[in-house]
């Protein structure tokens, strides 16, 4: 009975000892940006400007608050921010990191493992490469979208379910970064007028941003990346019999299902197979699209297509040495530790590996047709 009053007391005394916190006294960040301070004063301001935004809790108050700094790191900027408002910042809900471009090209890993490293803050934050200044991003005003962090959080999920960009996890980040057989991708947005613009792909080498994948190209991208569900390819065609005489000559295929199979014959050569099944949703010519002949001929158009695209970021990822498509991992599944260990793949081998494609484009259907 002894015990059992003591085990009570002692847990109404830890419960009464715990710090109370009020809603209303909390600063949830809910996005925070970084960008590389380049001014003249940058060595006395700080290399680090940081903005973080918080949503307001009282209906009457503005919908968000953002506040500022410049620090020479995420910690020190944390403080400094923490001096601009009465609230006490939390990161527990912290759904997006927003990096600028200029850091990006420099590497940003410092600040990624900051955030790996905080117990308070998910590994599901989705990481975003910004096209400009990620503080003015986060700063503009979105008059259709006052939330600018759950607007950027959920544009960024439903864009990469239709393959315009991808969704990268700072777990994936990190995953990959400390992968030897791949390299990280990310999101790219810009800021519009009134509104945030999806700009494709950033590929990187470790944590440096060198290559841009333009939106147009990303859905082969994302193809050539791995299993595919989804996304449309438009382009311009000229079938052999078209008798619509005018140059308004599109076909818009929406991709049902595609799977990649990558060979490696050899670390030097590899060749990916890819199987891509789809319908025509829309076609501006005049051409009778149930005739096996026509059929055979937009398929081979468009495998043609999605050949060529891929050759070209193939090509253009060599030069930069960033191995977005994991070639290295099945190159290292096929080879013993230590040839592996002796082999310097992303910087001697994969540049100059002969890596073909063999795309095979199959239409199920033909949707709507103009």
């Amino acid at each position: 009975m002894r015990k059992l009053l003591f085990l009570l007391g002692t847990l109404l005394f830890i419960t009464g000892c715990a710090q109370e916190r009020i809603v209303e006294d909390l600063g949830f960040i809910h996005s925070a940006a970084y960008e590389l301070n380049e001014s003249e004063n940058a060595e006395k301001e700080g290399k680090l400007i940081m903005t973080i935004t918080l949503p307001q809790i009282a209906p009457t108050a503005e919908d968000k608050l953002t506040l500022t700094t410049t620090a020479n790191t995420s910690k020190e900027g944390r403080t400094q921010l923490s001096r601009q408002t009465e609230r006490v910042l939390v990161s527990g809900q912290l759904r997006t990191a927003l990096f600028s471009d200029n850091l990006a090209r420099v590497g940003f890993l410092d600040t990624i493992d900051t955030l790996k490293r905080d117990h308070s803050i998910g590994l599901n934050v989705k990481i975003i490469v910004v096209n400009g200044s990620s503080k003015e991003l986060l700063m503009g005003e979105y008059p259709q979208h006052p939330r600018i962090g759950r607007y950027i959080y959920e544009m960024i999920e439903k864009e990469a379910q239709t393959h315009v960009t991808v969704d990268t996890t700072l777990y994936e980040f990190i995953r990959d970064y400390h992968d030897d057989g791949i390299d990280p991708i990310v999101p790219l947005i810009k800021k519009g007028k009134e509104e945030l613009i999806l700009n494709g792909i950033g590929l990187l080498k470790g944590d440096q941003l060198v290559m841009e994948v333009h939106p147009k190209d990303g859905r082969v991208f994302k193809m050539l990346h791995g299993d595919y569900l989804g996304g449309t390819i438009t382009k311009e065609i000229h079938l052999k019999n078209e008798p619509k005489e005018d140059d308004y000559l599109y076909i818009s295929f929406n991709t049902l299902e595609s799977k990649r199979k990558v060979m490696v014959k050899s670390p030097s050569e590899i060749q990916v197979n890819l199987e891509v099944k789809g319908g025509i949703d829309e076609y501006t010519g005049h051409l009778e699209l149930t005739e096996d002949e026509v059929q055979k001929e937009i398929e081979k158009d468009l495998a043609k297509y999605i050949k060529e695209i891929g050759e070209k970021l193939i090509k253009e990822m060599q030069e930069k040495q960033t191995d977005s498509l994991g070639f290295g991992q099945y190159v290292r599944n096929q080879s013993s530790y230590n040839s592996w260990k002796k082999m310097n793949w992303k910087e001697e081998v994969y540049p100059d590996a002969k890596i073909t494609f063999n795309i095979d484009v199959k239409l199920k259907g033909f949707g709507s047709v103009k």
